[in-house]
């Protein structure tokens, strides 16, 4: 397997990210959560990966091996506030693609990400992952994500 290089996404790489966008949506998102739309990323992904590629609080991240996008990572920065006390940052959206899993390209990330949020002043770190989602779980715990708070749903139509 080829080298994987991390990097600020660029606007050659949309076509790649939109297809992780898509990956991650029918692997997780759509997966998981019956109220999502499972169309989203067809209609909508590629719009949402342009407008953060000009977004000065947006981190995008492409990871790119053997000339295609292998994985991503969106970032989202956020400011103090009268609200919340300190910056802080959230890691909004992370795929790797099955091949290329295991192989450190996630960790790479997320050290990209980590950095680009400590250098920006962020104080915390936040990351969403579904909760029967074992391997995510796993795997932000490894880099020292903990439990912070649970969300919970209800479908009152049911």
């Amino acid at each position: 397997m080829a080298r994987v290089e991390i990097r600020p996404a660029r606007a050659e790489d949309m076509e790649g990210l939109a297809a992780t966008t898509a990956g991650l949506f029918a692997e997780d998102g759509a997966l998981r959560d019956r109220l999502r739309n499972p169309g989203w990323p067809a209609e909508h992904g590629a719009g949402w990966v342009a407008d953060l590629l000009g977004d000065p609080d947006a981190l995008l991240l492409a990871a790119v091996g053997e000339g295609s996008v292998v994985g991503h990572l969106v970032g989202a920065f956020s400011a103090a506030s009268p609200m919340w006390l300190v910056p802080r940052a959230e890691l909004v959206s992370m795929y790797v693609r099955p091949d290329h899993r295991g192989l450190g390209v996630g960790s790479g990330l997320v050290g990209r990400f980590t950095a680009w949020a400590r250098d920006r002043g962020a104080v915390r770190l936040h990351v969403t992952a579904y909760a029967d989602n074992e391997g995510a779980l796993r795997f932000y715990r490894r880099h020292g994500f903990a439990p912070l708070s649970i969300q919970l749903a209800a479908d009152p139509t049911e």
